[in-house]
């Protein structure tokens, strides 16, 4: 779209423009509500990772726990073993 010498521009050159425009601003609200589905969509990824990582950590501890108790009472058996011996 060419200006003209004198800098003014027709309504048709107008009525262009602002079609053009419009059409942008649709462009861009229909990118924002897909970027929003996708962010709720990353959201809804990262609290099923958190929830598994903690899920995870909870079994960790309790076999931490477990081999502890499991230590301890090998330990007092052969404790008492050596006692009777």
């Amino acid at each position: 779209m060419a200006k003209r010498p004198e800098q003014y521009i027709t309504r048709q050159e107008f009525n262009e423009l602002s079609a053009k425009v419009d059409c942008v601003i649709t462009h861009l609200k229909v990118c924002e509500r897909s970027e929003r589905k996708q962010q709720q969509g990353i959201e809804e990824i990262l609290n099923i990772l958190q929830g598994l990582k903690w899920f995870f950590a909870s079994i960790k501890n309790i076999a931490i726990i477990v081999t502890s108790l499991s230590a301890i009472l090998y330990g007092v058996f052969n404790i008492k073993g050596w006692l009777k011996q």
